[in-house]
């Protein structure tokens, strides 16, 4: 990436300090991708006059103010660029208009796959069944992503090619079936049974949404991400090297459980890498999701008599186990645990493991962490665990709590209680299950509420403040970036975001959520700014 020098004028600079947000100045000057002088715009401006350095004046837009760039700490880059190009039924509130956007997507019915994302039925009177894409597509495999990624819904073309339409490899809970056989839902474990045979994707096309997801995140303000979608460490190695003179996103890579005894083997440790693509954590799966009623939970699940969700662990002195090997070699592990069975479990097995020694060094986090038991939210902070959680997810998900669980569940997106204990919080968006929209999530995770209605346990309600701390700040800390990224610091690296508010004095949603963003300035170089008049 160029890094030329760069001036920004009449633009509030806001530094965290002691975790509060403080004026530092309204100018800066970035040298070789660093944050070279805070101050004032008189003074910013003499040092671009002297040396000639590119600038940006923000004197046009009276209220601007420029933050640390924004950190997706869990989104799924490669699934999220894909559904950029994709079919997409996010939103639809009928299995009919479903139909209709996909017919009207116009894929031929020529043999080649045709894929789809965030199709919800909870939003559907009807259910959707495989009968319906096979009035679409005979000879096409369909294959359709859940708006949680953790069911499919295939058409019969798909469950032949990937050998499901026959097997017995799974229970009725996670391939249901009816007279005409599998209904072609398809969920969680039998999910990645489908995924693994499906026919990998051409070079280009890869490149095409990778390109397309950077872009988005970017004009999104986002300067790092945290990618889950792990085993592409060799692909984004290639992929990223091919954007070499292009914008891009600090990414940090994600590889699956099943590769930890490599990654020891090899002497890898998460942070290796480059800047602009690092080794992150180990991600390991613990349950299902709340969407499918699959995680793991303490009681049953409300009206479903017996049934608790799954665990994907052999027991918790199996997880210790790879915990403990993970964390002697410097491998952070990022864990998938929804239910409060599975988030109780893995909280066990970190503590079994003895990561508690490593305690404000491990970087171990624990992903999603919807449900906890009250008794475990000390716990993380106790035990040095980061809760990397998405406050967008209440945007779907607070009709879905309100519907499983007449009184709430005490422990359900602790945002707050978390943050009282001590916990570190890093926020994600989980995308493309939402938006990498940090506005969107800051406006709900400090309100709770959606347009026309009360806030959900607004007891967990968090500050701005503290929202804004949680996409910025702490996600750097957790990634042992702590000191040199993730704040406007002299000496800090150059990664910025201009917005054309600041949200922290907002008493509503819809305040942050009309908030543009201006500009994203990455390692010093401006990666997306805003078109003149853009509203």
């Amino acid at each position: 990436m160029n890094r030329e020098e760069l001036a920004l004028l009449h633009v509030k600079v806001m530094t965290s300090e002691g975790r509060a947000w403080r004026q530092t100045g309204d100018g800066l000057y970035l040298r070789n991708g660093i944050i070279a002088r805070v101050g004032s715009s008189s003074d910013i401006q003499a040092m671009a006059s002297d040396t000639g350095a590119h600038v940006m004046d923000f004197a046009g837009e009276q209220n601007a103010v420029c933050f640390p760039a924004f950190t997706d700490s869990h989104l799924h880059l490669d699934l999220y660029g894909f559904s950029l190009l994709s079919i997409n039924l996010n939103g639809i509130s009928s299995l009919e208009a479903a139909l209709d956007c996909i017919a009207q997507a116009g894929k031929p019915d020529s043999g080649a796959w045709v894929r789809g994302d965030c199709w919800d039925d909870e939003l559907w009177a009807t259910k959707p069944h495989r009968r319906y894409l096979d009035d679409l597509y005979h000879n096409s495999p369909v294959i359709l992503n859940r708006k949680d990624y953790h069911s499919l819904w295939l058409n019969t073309a798909a469950m032949k090619a990937t050998g499901l339409l026959n097997s017995t490899e799974f229970d009725s809970d996670l391939v249901p079936q009816d007279s005409e056989g599998p209904t072609g839902i398809v969920r969680d474990a039998a999910q990645s049974w489908v995924l693994s045979r499906l026919p990998p994707s051409p070079i280009e096309e890869r490149f095409q949404a990778l390109h397309a997801a950077i872009t988005k995140l970017l004009s999104l303000g986002f300067a790092s991400c945290c990618n889950m979608d792990y085993d592409i460490f060799p692909e984004l190695q290639a992929l990223i090297g091919a954007m070499e003179h292009e914008p891009c996103v600090r990414i940090w890579q994600a590889i699956g459980l099943s590769n930890l005894d490599a990654a020891v083997s090899m002497g890898v440790w998460s942070g290796f890498g480059t800047d602009f693509l690092r080794l992150g954590g180990v991600k390991a799966f613990a349950d299902g999701s709340l969407g499918s009623r699959t995680a793991y939970m303490q009681e049953p699940w409300p009206g479903m008599s017996g049934t608790y969700g799954y665990h994907a662990y052999e027991s918790v002195d199996w997880l210790a186990e790879r915990f403990r090997i993970a964390n002697e070699h410097n491998l952070w592990m990022w864990v998938h645990a929804i239910g409060d069975r599975a988030t109780a479990d893995v909280l066990d097995a970190f503590e079994q493991a003895g990561v508690v020694a490593s305690k404000g060094h491990a970087h171990h986090r624990m992903e999603h962490a919807q449900f906890l038991r009250p008794r475990d939210i000390p716990r993380f902070a106790d035990l040095g665990i980061t809760a990397s959680v998405q406050p967008s997810h209440l945007n779907l998900d607070i009709g879905k709590l309100k519907e499983v669980f007449a009184q709430p569940h005490p422990g359900s997106y602790a945002f707050r209680s978390l943050l009282d204990a001590g916990t570190e919080l890093t926020f994600g968006s989980d995308a493309p299950v939402e938006d990498p929209d940090a506005l969107k999530g800051i406006a709900l995770a400090a309100f709770r509420s959606r347009p026309g209605e009360e806030p959900y346990q607004p007891e967990q309600c968090i500050s701005v403040s503290n929202a804004l701390t949680a996409y910025t700040v702490a996600p750097q800390i957790s990634l042992g970036m702590g000191g040199r990224r993730g704040n406007i610091v002299e000496g800090q690296d150059a990664d910025i975001v201009v917005l054309s508010r600041s949200p922290l004095e907002d008493t509503n949603a819809q305040d942050i959520r009309s908030t543009r963003i201006l500009a994203t300035i990455v390692a010093g170089s401006v990666a997306f700014q805003a078109m003149t008049g853009d509203k």
